[in-house]
């Protein structure tokens, strides 16, 4: 399979748990199951960290790296779980590959199409092939990527305080999101 095919394989398998059941959008802890399941086998969480880290990534001792990984990449979940509470129903369409790729790397485009007659959004996946198939490691959005935001926060943080200072960061803030995740699911079942 292709990074085009993978990224539609991966897409259309979401599609079709949010039509058969509506209600998971509101469910946080299925989404998370979904997401571990369904989305996180498709991204190289590990070049995508290291890459956001940069110089800090070859100056991070191995467990600095460990913990840098596991944190962002619960960040990175808590994210997309927020905009997935959004979901209205949008379409996305993957372009055909354009041009000469590098080898193990593809560029794949999408176009995101509002339900509402709102303007496309334009989306770009950066992949590279490993062993178990194509995986993303970078996802622009309107020309916004992930890795450039954050590696620009990151590399100003680890300067100003270290490494060991914003891993801790992190997992302060990750702690904040699954309890503010618990307390929602608490107010939910008692209004149901």
């Amino acid at each position: 399979m292709g990074p085009v095919e993978t990224l539609v394989s991966m897409t259309a398998t979401l599609e079709e748990i949010v039509k058969e059941d509506p209600d998971v959008i509101h469910d946080p802890q299925r989404l998370r199951v979904i997401a571990h399941e369904v989305v996180l086998p498709n991204v190289d969480i590990r070049t995508l960290s290291r890459w956001v880290l940069g110089k800090n990534w070859r100056t991070a001792t191995p467990e600095q790296r460990d913990a840098f990984v596991n944190e962002f990449q619960e960040l990175l979940l808590s994210t997309y779980l927020r905009q997935v509470k959004t979901y209205q129903g949008e379409v996305a369409r993957f372009l055909p590959l354009r041009g000469e790729q590098k080898k193990g790397q593809a560029v794949v485009n999408a176009e995101i199409e509002q339900p509402n007659g709102g303007p496309v959004v334009h989306a770009i996946f950066r992949m590279r092939k490993a062993e178990q198939g194509w995986l993303i490691y970078d996802v622009s959005v309107e020309g916004i990527s992930l890795v450039a935001t954050h590696r620009s926060s990151f590399s100003r943080e680890v300067r100003n305080g270290g490494l060991d200072k914003l891993i801790a960061r992190l997992h302060d803030l990750n702690e904040r999101n699954q309890q503010e995740t618990t307390e929602e699911v608490i107010v939910e079942s008692k209004s149901n």
